[in-house]
């Protein structure tokens, strides 16, 4: 922990820039370590860390920023470029000296130099819903007439269709949030939408697809 928090201030003192393309793409090569990252100082009382609480932020578009909060409550922010690959995530691409960490994550725990953080969740998102409206030439082209989709807050989801003739089609897999895009990603494929909840109502829009959906929450 101590060696992972000098590494963190030493960066804060790098001039960082950040790149201006702000579009997400619709496929990322390391779909797991996209969103946002969190891990808390749980004994701040008992022990000499000067945090309490560490945020990273990792988009699709290459960029970052970490803010550590310490003890007296004001916030360090720094941001920049990031390269990664299997194994490692390179941090500030273009300082003079960049910082390499080597990596494992499933798809809501990411251990950095063996630090475990924590994806963080939209609560409002997690739940039950299900469809209420849905339109768009490529949905009604599958003969969809209902949808019903969980969210979990472990970023777990299922999703379900009924057609007309009462077929059903169950998917399962893990999905990932970035701005107002949802990513499901499942077996053999993903699915990408924007989307916006207001009022317990979550609407969905395809990219790249015509679709649109509006689902009610259930629970």
């Amino acid at each position: 922990m101590k060696k992972l928090l000098l590494v963190l201030i030493m960066m804060l003192l790098l001039p960082f820039k950040v790149s201006a393309d702000n579009n997400p793409e619709a496929s990322f090569d390391y779909p797991f370590i996209l969103g946002e990252w969190y891990i808390s100082n749980t004994e701040p009382d008992s022990n000499q860390e000067d945090f309490l609480a560490i945020r990273l932020r990792l988009s699709s578009n290459y960029s970052f920023s970490i803010d550590i909060q310490k003890r007296d409550y004001s916030v360090e922010h720094w941001q920049g470029t990031y390269n990664a690959s299997n194994d490692s995530i390179i941090l500030g691409l273009d300082t003079p000296t960049p910082q390499v960490y080597a990596y494992t994550t499933t798809h809501n725990r990411l251990n950095l130099n063996g630090i475990t953080f924590y994806k963080a969740l939209s609560t409002p998102l997690a739940g039950v819903w299900s469809s209420q409206t849905l339109s768009g030439d490529d949905l009604l082209a599958s003969n969809v007439q209902k949808l019903d989709l969980v969210l979990q807050p472990d970023f777990v989801f299922m999703s379900r269709s009924s057609g007309i003739d009462g077929q059903e089609s169950i998917k399962r897999g893990i999905y990932y949030i970035e701005d107002e895009h949802i990513v499901l990603l499942y077996e053999n494929g993903e699915t990408q939408s924007s989307y916006n909840l207001q009022d317990d109502i979550l609407t969905l829009s395809g990219a790249g697809t015509d679709m649109y959906a509006e689902l009610a929450r259930v629970r």
